[in-house]
């Protein structure tokens, strides 16, 4: 509270220095920091020296490729005494803070800033193993290339999580080991794991050594090799006009929070960044209207803000305005989980458009809950139950707290029920189509054995005629030989007709019909069809004893009992 009243006294001070400035103002950038100063280079080369050290001192420690950021930081050095507990808040297109000449960065700004690298960086890791690590980094000593890491913080502040990262970047039997560990609480959070892969010890075993090491308070420092920066041949300056300057300032108010201030200044300037200001002071304001004609006046003089083309984008639901913020700062989530709210996901296609860009979303901001339950939502809507157990898996991990943890932890213990029926029913749709298939098989299989049957009636019978449909007689007390067996076929001879029975034994028994219209077929009103039965059925025949060995029948059939 005192450090903001005291910024409400002093930035409004700063704006005439400005102006009396003019050239006399410097930029430097390395990285994603440019620090402004009016007190001359060496200041500015050492502060801008120290921010680029410590993100390296993090990166070791992390074991990062580089340590990158959403949004630049922009340091304004002056003569004048600065508040030491200003963070880094967000202007109008960079974090901003002010410090003094003669003052160094306090511990306050260096939590902030670690705190604000660990976020644009990583996965969330337990609270205790991210404050511990942002407590340590706070007393980062540097001089040039060499970092001392360790000087302990004042006992009062000694958590466990201090001491356990102090213990584990400190100690030489870890050394280089905290990125393995880090890396593993990325992934899972589980930290036995991370304790195993990193260390080779349990969870319990590290600590019980933290404990002892907290109490014993004997905390050694260590040195890091930063990087080979010199701050003379890596640093170059700029001179600002005081345009630029002014720019600077006003930027600073407006992430200070001193709307009356940042308004006047703006008014004063003259450009894209001007309108763009103004516009997000009427936005925090719910000025819509004014806030809209502010953005597009920005937009119409080319302005090159990742926010004003968003905001703009957002409150027109533009998905061409979305995407040049996307592409203005391509490490912004926020363009992407915007441009995925804007389709309506009615359908798959919209549904899988939808899971790109919340995908991307999530790979750029991966602590934000709210695009992971976007994402598991969007999967469940499209039946990926399997990307949905991943969405909210990342969901848990994001989670801030334990209660939000585990509420997320119910809701994706909730989806089994919902995958199993999603399962089962898509496994009854995949059964109804195979038989579907099969029937659509049997169907042509069978219209295929029509068609050969009639073929077959044609050659057997070329005149056309039709068998005459035979008449319902039998005599009970038909005499003579019998054959009991399968009526397999019935081959047509012109006028006459041979009968194919398969007998128990394997055996097949043909038997002349010597007049078709005569046979007795007992108990069975069917007519006889030439060519295979469809339907194979249990006869028994009655005969004559006539064999013919031209046509290769045991005799002449009589009476035909269907069973």
């Amino acid at each position: 509270m005192f450090s903001r009243l005291f910024l409400l006294v002093l930035l409004p001070t700063l704006l005439p220095t400005l102006s009396r400035a003019g050239d006399q103002w410097i930029a430097l950038k390395s990285g994603p920091f440019e620090v402004f100063s009016s007190a001359g280079e060496k200041p500015a080369r050492e502060k801008l020296m120290f921010l680029e050290q410590f993100r390296e001192a993090l990166r070791i420690i992390t074991g990062k490729q580089e340590m990158r950021l959403v949004w630049p930081m922009h340091v304004i050095v002056s003569k004048e005494a600065t508040a030491d507990k200003t963070p880094f808040a967000l202007g109008r297109d960079a974090r901003m803070a002010p410090v003094s000449e003669s003052g160094n960065f306090s511990r306050d700004n260096l939590k902030d800033l670690a705190r604000i690298l660990l976020q644009d960086n990583t996965n969330r890791l337990p609270p205790d193993v991210e404050d511990g690590l942002i407590e340590l980094v706070s007393t980062l000593q540097i001089d040039g290339p060499r970092i001392t890491l360790g000087a302990p913080v004042p006992p009062a502040e000694r958590s466990r999580g201090w001491a356990l990262m102090h213990l584990v970047t400190g100690n030489p039997d870890y050394a280089g080991r905290s990125r393995v560990m880090i890396s593993n609480l990325e992934q899972s959070g589980d930290f036995e794991a991370a304790c195993h892969n990193a260390f080779e010890k349990s969870a319990a075993q590290i600590n019980q050594q933290t404990d002892a090491y907290l109490k014993a308070g004997n905390f050694a420092t260590t040195l890091i090799s930063g990087r080979a920066l010199s701050l003379t041949r890596d640093f170059k300056p700029v001179q600002l006009g005081s345009e630029d300057a002014r720019i600077a300032l006003a930027d600073l108010l407006l992430a200070s929070g001193h709307a009356d201030q940042a308004s006047a200044a703006y008014k004063e300037l003259h450009g894209p960044e001007a309108s763009e200001g103004l516009a997000l002071l009427a936005l925090r304001d719910q000025k819509d209207d004014e806030a809209r004609m502010a953005l597009q006046d920005a937009i119409d003089s080319h302005s090159t803000s990742a926010r004003a083309w968003f905001e703009l984008g957002r409150m027109q639901s533009d998905p061409d305005q979305l995407k040049k913020a996307s592409e203005l700062n391509p490490r912004w989530a926020a363009p992407q989980f915007e441009l995925a709210d804007l389709d309506p996901a009615i359908d798959k296609e919209n549904l899988e458009k939808r899971a790109v860009l919340l995908k991307k979303a999530v790979s750029l901001e991966p602590r934000n809950i709210d695009y992971w339950t976007a994402l598991a939502k969007n999967d469940v809507a499209a039946k990926d139950f399997a990307d949905a157990q991943k969405a909210w898996g990342g969901a848990e991990h994001a989670a801030s707290s334990d209660d939000q943890r585990e509420r997320i932890h119910q809701l994706r213990l909730s989806l089994q029920e919902d995958r199993f029926d999603a399962e089962a029913a898509e496994r009854k749709r995949l059964a109804d189509e195979r038989e579907a298939d099969l029937q659509r098989v049997k169907t042509q299989s069978e219209a295929a054995i029509h068609a050969a049957e009639d073929a077959a009636r044609k050659r057997l019978n070329p005149n056309g005629a039709v068998p005459p449909k035979p008449e319902t007689w039998y005599h009970a007390g038909e005499t003579g030989p019998s054959v009991q067996g399968v009526f397999e076929r019935l081959d047509c001879l012109g006028n006459q007709a041979r009968l194919v029975i398969q007998v128990a034994d394997g055996k097949i028994v043909q038997l002349l019909v010597a007049d078709p219209s005569q046979i007795n077929a007992g108990g069975d009103e069917k007519a006889l069809a030439c060519g295979p039965q469809k339907q194979p059925r249990q006869v028994v025949v009655h005969y004559t004893a006539k064999p013919d060995a031209k046509l290769n029948t045991a005799g002449v059939a009589t009476a035909i009992e269907f069973h």
